[in-house]
């Protein structure tokens, strides 16, 4: 199966690589820096022995499979070489990161359990929530906390660990107890003395680098579904 050095350092912006096998204008590969879409992270783009690289997508048995504009002559056995747009990935970095910090906020100062959806964009993030109550007092509260955060610069650590040990650990179902029955890796992100939770995306190495956060956006979707949108000031 493909190996993951997204997960391996998500830092790391070109690698040289096989290809295992290629079909149209599809590509696997046997390593791959570029993270494929999902859990509301959009997949990398860059490219891949210089052509374009349009869509990342995991299949249901775990291989990456990598679209580009065109295949260019590449064939099952060459070696490659894949570079990373290093700017649009460190962006989806801290977005995603800051959305973690959020959920912790939500569920250590307003009880909050459970997502309703979120969706990361190369600007903002728009996550939802079962929360009762949304308003400018509230988002307000939110940013300061989450700027608070940020300050104490608290250390990022995505690690993988046994399902016995994530069982064993209460807090890792401290929001999205729907979602946590459907994670089948047992990853885990720890912003280490403030939240963990399971994930399986790219993140920044510490709170510090994600910058001040501004929620730009509220909505109501019912009585306990509120979204917010919010974006990091300067990104």
């Amino acid at each position: 199966m493909t190996r993951y050095l997204f997960w391996e350092d998500s830092y790391a912006r070109e690698f040289e690589t096989q290809v295992m096998s290629a079909s149209g204008n599809e590509i696997i590969l046997n390593s791959t820096c570029f993270y494929p879409s999902s859990g509301g992270q959009p997949s990398d783009t860059g490219t891949i022995n210089g052509i374009d690289v349009i869509d990342v997508r995991k299949r249901e048995d775990g291989e990456i499979v990598h679209t580009l504009q065109s295949v260019g002559g590449i064939g099952s056995g060459d070696t490659v070489k894949g570079i990373l747009d290093w700017d649009r990935r460190y962006r989806l970095m801290r977005l995603h990161s800051a959305g973690h910090v959020v959920s912790g906020i939500l569920s250590k100062n307003f009880g909050v359990r459970k997502h309703t959806g979120i969706q990361i964009y190369e600007d903002r993030v728009r996550m939802g929530f079962d929360i009762a109550r949304l308003d400018k007092e509230v988002s307000t509260s939110i940013e300061s906390e989450f700027n608070r955060v940020v300050a104490e610069n608290h250390q990022i650590v995505a690690k993988m660990l046994t399902w016995e040990l994530v069982n064993s650990d209460s807090s890792l179902k401290t929001v999205s107890e729907d979602r946590y029955e459907k994670i089948d890796v047992p990853r885990v992100l720890d912003i280490v003395g403030f939240d963990k939770q399971l994930d399986g995306g790219t993140h920044v190495r510490s709170t510090g680098e994600i910058g001040e956060i501004e929620i730009i956006g509220r909505e109501n979707k019912g009585r306990n579904d509120k979204r917010i949108i919010f974006t990091i000031r300067g990104l």
